[in-house]
């Protein structure tokens, strides 16, 4: 999966370089940056919705940034991490008893349009020192939900602790590449002319309620034993007193979210694209003779 982000990285850079220089007939000029960021991954869901701090994993990414025009940039990204919770930990007290954890690698790429809230007026190299932001996109990202039994790693969307892999009246089994809508806010600090660093949050609002495992009712318990085992039975239902068979499980009416929140450092340079030179006029005085004087 990381090769293919890598590629699909590395194909929307080149198709925006390839797509800038065909469309612009006129000769243009502007900047990009690339850079890296590193930070913390959390997640809200029915194991936890208030970012615990304890279930806090660490993350990191890459971009590239196309300064388009003075306030508005757009930017490719590639982001690692990682997101867990368990309810034994979690700030639901009440939720406790349930028993169920996860944990799961999250792989992102990413488009996303920031807007300055400060506006360059004497070239890029110039720019304010500060500069705080704002940006929206979408993203494309994968997960795989995983529980950890006495050393052994155990996939639960395979397992299908949900019925998803039983006959009747059972939610579909849920796919782990979706898509996201990532926004959030930073600012960037000039080191130098050809150097930023800063800081961001980013939410996305994913649609899936499946980050955790956990979205709708228990499954048929007898059912799912005979199908797949008494282990499928435990990550179904891990509380020390079972639940009923179609008992309340999470609550598939909220989606799942997760966030990243980061430093960032970006180096930029120039490049022959985004923006335009004005040409000279070759009209004189309301008359044609600008195009027949040669200069």
């Amino acid at each position: 999966m990381r090769k293919k982000l890598l590629f699909i990285f590395f194909f929307a850079s080149l198709s925006v370089l390839l797509f800038s220089n065909i469309t612009n007939a006129q000769e243009s000029r502007g900047t990009i940056g690339i850079g890296i960021s590193g930070g913390a991954m959390n997640y809200a869901g029915e194991l936890d919705d208030d970012f615990t701090l304890v279930f806090t994993r660490p993350a990191f990414g890459m971009h590239a940034l196309f300064v388009v025009f003075p306030r508005v940039h757009f930017r490719l990204t590639l982001l690692h991490g990682s997101i867990a919770a368990n309810d034994a930990q979690a700030n639901f007290t009440s939720n406790a008893d349930r028993n169920l954890r996860f944990y799961s690698d999250v792989n992102e790429a990413g488009f996303h349009i920031l807007y300055s809230l400060q506006s360059r007026k004497k070239g890029f190299t110039k720019r304010n020192f500060a500069v705080p932001y704002v940006f929206a996109g979408i993203s494309y990202f994968q997960f795989a939900p995983k529980r950890n039994i006495n050393g052994t790693e155990y996939d639960l969307q395979s397992i299908g602790t949900e019925g998803q892999y039983l006959p009747g009246d059972y939610p579909e089994p849920y796919k782990l590449q979706q898509f996201s809508v990532p926004f959030g806010f930073g600012f960037k600090i000039k080191i130098s002319s050809n150097f930023d660093a800063g800081a961001e949050i980013g939410f996305r609002k994913t649609f899936t309620d499946y980050l955790d495992d956990v979205s709708t009712n228990y499954p048929d318990k007898t059912a799912l034993y005979n199908a797949q085992g008494p282990l499928a039975l435990y990550l179904s239902d891990s509380s020390t007193e079972p639940h009923d068979s179609g008992s309340r499980r999470g609550n598939p009416n909220n989606s799942d979210w997760y966030v990243y929140t980061n430093i960032h450092l970006t180096y930029y340079f120039t490049t022959s694209l985004f923006k335009q030179y004005k040409l000279k006029s070759q009209f004189k005085g309301n008359t044609c003779k600008g195009l027949f004087s040669g200069k």
